[in-house]
């Protein structure tokens, strides 16, 4: 009977609770929000247009979609409502149809506004906009009673605004006769080294002028030539073990240095840089006196180890900070296979109480269509708001034809794609058995080539109207 009235307990006690869940009011809740913004923008793809000159000097044009764009930064402007990008997207990009995504916070709807500014239409990653003017978004909050209006703006390199005039100087022959070189600007002087027999000698030219050059009257040993770097008006030299400075390219006097590496390789505003004897990077940030081993992210054994070449420029974003590129070959008879360069990034930041940086390098992905190739003399320049490489014939599997293209990198070095706008001087010798090449501090490019003694001078359009 006890078992009966226990049984009959527990059931009163689930109708009841049934009979409270029935009561329950189960419709979803909804939240919504006014507190909305654009948190991210980026174009996705384009239609590209590319203009190829082959080794035989035929021409073709092509056109086709290129994903690469997706790697051009865009920054965003919370307080003025704005959205830019400050590396242009490459020569060619059809500015007309572009593919987009934008993120927003708190779900925000994205809506277009249309070129005449009078009606909007909601905005998806798969129809194509015309960026050739200034865009408006409005992000809608998910309670549709406000948005948040930007004004975006897309950038795309010009052939006139990027290409480069070029003079062809006087040839000389002293200089025809040299093998490797090197060449960089010193205070208001260019000044190159070359190879001359078994020894290194010094050239150089008024960088306002640039008609005769003088030779030094120094000599060092046969490797100098390639041990070279410049941080501000002091040319540095590697001299066997003995580090010496110059100002003008023509009196060197010895650095008195402790720990210094066996290879120079550059300097940023602050810093020079060189490899050690374990083949990792060293740093000196007290003109060369010091050096110490260098902070890497990545393994040494993906340091380049033939035609290095660094170049630095002032970090658009940051205050106080260069971003210098490494670029270099792996040694062509170990790696057969190869086609592409080995790229390195340091971002140096100088102020004070700024944190040390760390080398890391760019390891090649097989996603990345647009790799840097391996080319014979491999030459990387900073130049306008781009990296800007070149050099002779393709290296092991790399099946360029010497001096085919000039590649340019806008995103600090991770892609590099062949530019339609920046190319070799029509009469450049492209059967150079060695060449130099440097930018000066008013936006020329220097190439300076052996076995004709050509000199070619060429300055950014963009820049031609500053001095």
């Amino acid at each position: 009977m006890s078992n009966k009235i226990c049984h009959l307990c527990l059931l009163l006690v689930a109708a009841l609770l049934l009979v409270s869940c029935l009561d329950t009011d189960y419709t979803d809740e909804v939240t919504l929000y006014d507190d909305i913004a654009i948190t991210q923008f980026q174009i996705t793809s384009a239609r590209v247009t590319r203009h190829t000159t082959s080794s035989t000097g035929e021409d073709s044009t092509y056109v086709a979609d290129d994903q690469s764009v997706a790697d051009c930064p865009f920054y965003i402007d919370q307080l003025n409502g704005e959205i830019y990008n400050v590396d242009k997207l490459p020569y060619g990009v059809d500015a007309t149809k572009l593919l987009c995504e934008v993120y927003t916070k708190n779900n925000a709807m994205v809506f277009i506004e249309n070129i005449a500014r009078d009606s909007i239409r909601s905005l998806t990653s798969t129809d194509s906009v015309d960026f050739t003017q200034p865009r408006y978004l409005r992000a809608y909050a998910s309670n549709a009673q406000s948005y948040r209006l930007y004004k975006v703006t897309v950038n795309v390199a010009g052939e006139q605004g990027d290409g480069i005039a070029w003079q062809r100087m006087a040839d000389d022959a002293a200089l025809a006769a040299l093998g490797g070189m090197r060449l960089a600007q010193v205070g208001g002087r260019m000044v190159l080294l070359g190879l001359e027999g078994g020894s290194t000698v010094v050239f150089h030219t008024d960088a306002a002028d640039g008609s005769a050059w003088a030779k030094a009257a120094v000599a060092f040993g046969p490797d100098t030539y390639y041990n070279m770097a410049v941080m501000g008006d002091t040319l540095f030299v590697l001299d066997g073990t003995t580090l010496l400075r110059s100002t003008d390219g023509e009196a060197f006097a010895a650095v008195e240095a402790t720990g210094a590496p066996r290879r120079l390789v550059g300097a940023s505003s602050t810093e020079l840089y060189g490899i050690g004897g374990d083949g990792r990077m060293a740093v000196s940030a007290d003109g060369g006196r010091t050096w110490q081993a260098d902070r890497m992210d990545s393994p040494a054994a993906l340091m380049p180890a033939e035609d290095i070449s660094l170049c630095s420029a002032p970090y658009a974003y940051m205050d106080s900070t260069d971003y210098v590129v490494m670029a270099g070959n792996r040694p062509a008879g170990g790696f057969p296979g190869d086609s592409t360069a080995v790229v390195w990034r340091k971002v140096v930041e100088y102020a004070e109480g700024s944190e040390p940086s760390k080398w890391i390098c760019m390891e090649a992905d097989s996603h990345n269509r647009y790799q840097l190739p391996r080319l014979d003399g491999l030459t990387v320049l900073a130049l306008g708001d781009s990296k800007v490489a070149f050099g002779g014939a393709g290296i092991g599997a790399c099946g360029d034809a010497p001096f085919e293209r000039m590649y340019e990198s806008r995103d600090g070095g991770i892609t590099w794609q062949p530019s339609a706008a920046l190319a070799f001087p029509d009469g450049f010798d492209t059967a150079t058995p060695a060449f130099a090449a440097a930018a000066d501090a008013n936006g020329y490019v220097w190439i300076v080539c052996a076995g004709s003694g050509q000199v070619w001078r060429g300055r950014l359009a963009a820049l031609a109207g500053e001095q």
